[in-house]
């Protein structure tokens, strides 16, 4: 009879196994029983086997096993070694696991680093890695470059240019060498709300030590993006930093940073474009939403890679819309308000929103937020000082002028002053602390308040000597600001035909004094328009003049108050996104006149010329356009 079963067993005992080889080999430690050799440190002697401590360290193996004079010597002495952090090695070679708190990595890690020990390396990076905070990051960024700990250097360096704000204020900030400092604040991952917190950290540094470090000023300042500086903050520098008025160098770099604002022939040069280049810039483009077809409304998103052209598809909204606002806060991105599809017993219907969802670029997800006091569809949206403005829109009965903002922080929604006019299928920009509402739809009749755009033309920029600039710009700046001003906007509550109309008007709004001015208008009326901002300068691109749909592009100079036309895209566009990446203009998708588009074409400012590049993987009008 044959046997039902073989006549053998293999038996796969591999965890047990290891983990009582371990054991035992530890036991024999302990006791001190068959080991070969003694690790000194001081007057401290560690007993241990050297094929134990071959085996997890490539220093001990070549030590070992090579040509050394230890391999065989009984007594090993280490000199440069923390007793305690060489026990805890020794430990972690016979168990497997070790110790790591505040009080050991800094022996630890040099210890395992110098015996080659790379999981306990590892281990101690992820341990400081997580304690990093503002108080302590410097400290533990040196500590990584002096060990070659490369990742852990990254880490932290990553979180001084995010928490800038609060490292700048901390002891290691300011026991920064000038050449630590001058190499962190030339970061363009640098995350300020304005590029005056870097000036102001700088200032600070230099008054820790003055006498020793004034010196470094004129150095220094050349990696603050003065350009991005207002008029006003430049000025009332020279006034009153003796440090800088005192300092050739430094007068020149204000110098240079005022012909920025009134010269704008000198913003188009390249050496300007790298002053000007903003901070944490965006690196991706992220189109969202939006219509492909007559009843076709989408839900999908995707991104865009300007390093290799392509695009791919990532999380979609909870439920189609289109004609929303969008924008970044917090390197979150903001879907607004919009017209949304809903489906309810089968039966398909849309509705105008008051809702807000966020995509967390992190984790790929979408979460909702609290919802804005009213429904808004074609709407303009903008982020200033890390709070989210939504402007005027539809609510499918009226248009809007309202305006309310979004504090992340304390998670609520406020009513800020309202627009001077009704807008709604407009853009919203911000540029130099000013929120900007172009175009769009609005009252017919509401130049008979005389809001016209010739009350706020300025005249051209006269040339300036180079010798005497800077105090000629700054008495222009004080007289010239004051000629723009206009007389406040009317009360709308005497409109006698509501229906709307193709505009060209544009009106801005001061946070400061929670207050709207009208500013000069577009050379052409725009609907359903892209805008971006870049050199100091308001792009808008496309749209629909209540005629034809454009492509023409005009440029919006907010220290000469004018608009000049630039080299019209390609092909016209209207309900078409735009972005702004490298100082580079993305113009993306919309509708032609007779066809949806997934085309993208880029718009380069220097040479005023239209490249094409890859098109999107959905057709869409109407949808959301921004730069992460």
């Amino acid at each position: 009879m044959e046997p039902s079963s073989p006549p053998f067993l293999l038996a796969k005992l591999t965890p047990l196994h290891s983990e009582q080889l371990l054991q035992g080999l530890n036991l024999l430690r302990q006791h001190q029983e068959l080991c070969d050799v003694v690790l000194r440190v001081g007057e401290a002697k560690i007993h241990a086997h050297k094929v134990v401590l071959a085996s997890i360290s490539p220093y001990f193996k070549a030590m070992f096993t090579g040509n050394l004079s230890e391999k065989e010597n009984a007594e090993v002495e280490f000199q440069c070694v923390d007793e305690a952090a060489l026990q805890a090695i020794v430990e972690y070679a016979y168990t497997g696991t070790v110790f790591i708190s505040q009080d050991t990595v800094e022996s630890l890690l040099p210890a395992a680093n110098l015996l080659q020990v790379k999981l306990v390396v590892k281990e101690c990076c992820a341990f400081l890695e997580s304690q990093l905070e503002p108080g302590n990051c410097i400290g533990i960024s040196r500590f990584a470059e002096t060990y070659g700990c490369h990742e852990l250097c990254l880490a932290a360096n990553k979180f001084i240019c995010r928490n800038f704000e609060d490292v700048c204020q901390t002891e290691e900030f300011f026991e920064l060498t000038h050449s630590e400092l001058d190499e962190i604040v030339s970061s363009d991952c640098l995350n300020v709300a304005t590029e005056e917190t870097v000036f102001y950290a700088l200032e600070s540094w230099i008054k820790y030590d003055v006498q020793e470090r004034q010196k470094y000023l004129a150095q220094l300042l050349h990696c603050v993006r003065l350009p991005l500086l207002s008029v006003k903050f430049l000025t009332r520098l020279y006034e009153a930093n003796h440090l800088i008025r005192d300092d050739h160098t430094c007068k020149h770099l204000l110098n240079e940073a005022l012909k920025y604002h009134f010269m704008p022939e000198h913003r188009l040069s390249h050496q300007t474009m790298l002053l000007t280049r903003p901070r944490c810039a965006p690196k991706v483009l992220c189109a969202v939403g939006g219509k492909a077809g007559l009843f076709a409304c989408l839900e999908s998103m995707e991104m865009y890679f300007p390093q290799n052209d392509s695009w791919i598809g990532l999380a979609p909204l909870s439920i189609p819309r289109y004609e929303f606002g969008v924008c970044v806060l917090e390197q979150k991105m903001y879907v607004v308000g919009g017209i949304a599809t809903h489906v309810c017993q089968g039966i398909s219907y849309r509705k105008h929103e008051s809702s807000v969802e966020c995509w967390d670029p992190d984790t790929n997800t979408w979460s909702s937020l609290e919802r804005m006091f009213e429904s808004r569809s074609t709407l303009g949206v903008a982020v200033l000082a890390g709070e989210l403005y939504a402007l005027g829109g539809y609510d499918g009965q009226s248009y809007l002028r309202s305006v309310e903002k979004y504090m992340p922080k304390v998670k609520e929604w406020q009513l800020v002053a309202p627009m001077s006019r009704t807008r709604s299928c407009f853009a919203a920009a911000v540029l130099d602390g000013m929120i900007y509402a172009i175009g769009g739809y609005g009252p017919a009749h509401m130049n008979r308040y005389g809001l016209g755009p010739s009350s706020a033309q300025l005249a051209p920029a006269q040339p300036l000597g180079s010798l005497h600039i800077l105090p000629a710009l700054m008495n222009r700046y004080r007289l010239g600001l004051s000629s723009a001003q206009l007389a406040p906007a009317q009360p709308l509550g005497r409109l006698i035909n509501p229906s709307p109309a193709h505009m060209s008007s544009m009106e801005r709004y001061d946070p400061s004094k929670n207050s709207w001015e009208t500013v000069a208008s577009m050379a052409d009326k725009r609907i359903n328009f892209g805008v971006g901002v870049m050199l100091g300068f308001i792009f808008v691109v496309g749209g629909h003049n209540g005629v034809s749909h454009l492509s023409s592009i005009e440029r919006y100079d907010p220290h000469q108050n004018q608009w000049t036309v630039c080299r019209p895209m390609k092909e016209p566009r209207t309900g078409v996104g735009a972005a702004v990446i490298d100082n580079h203009l993305y113009v993306v998708g919309g509708h032609s006149g007779s066809s949806y588009l997934n085309t993208v074409q880029r718009y380069e400012p220097i040479s005023d010329s239209w490249l094409d590049s890859a098109g999107m993987m959905y057709c869409r009008c109407n949808f959301g356009l921004t730069a992460l």
